[in-house]
């Protein structure tokens, strides 16, 4: 009789040893899955951000291309203006005289 109740305590015992293997084992292989979903993710973002930023920097170098090419540079434009200022003055100096 002993030695059947001793097989029933040893077969629990080992069943929750099992048990309790199976669900570390198990937590473990979830939790390195999420990790590793997680890794990629993060990677992938990475990746993308960069891949934006580079866009961008394109962009914007084409758009500096362009100005050069397309408008007057600084030095232009300053000439513009002054050339501006003396005409305006000129202008507003004939009006004063002619009132």
């Amino acid at each position: 009789m002993e030695n059947k109740e001793n097989r029933k305590f040893f077969s629990k015992v080992h069943l929750l040893q099992f048990l309790l293997a199976f669900f570390l084992t198990a937590f473990g292989i979830i939790t390195a899955y999420y990790t590793t979903v997680a890794g990629i993710r993060i990677d992938l973002a990475r990746k993308a951000e960069t891949n934006i930023v580079n866009q961008l920097d394109k962009k914007i170098s084409q758009v500096e291309i362009i100005l050069d090419e397309n408008f007057m540079t600084k030095k232009d434009f300053y000439q513009f203006k002054e050339e501006m200022d003396k005409r305006l003055t000129r202008i507003e100096y004939r009006l004063g005289i002619e009132k």
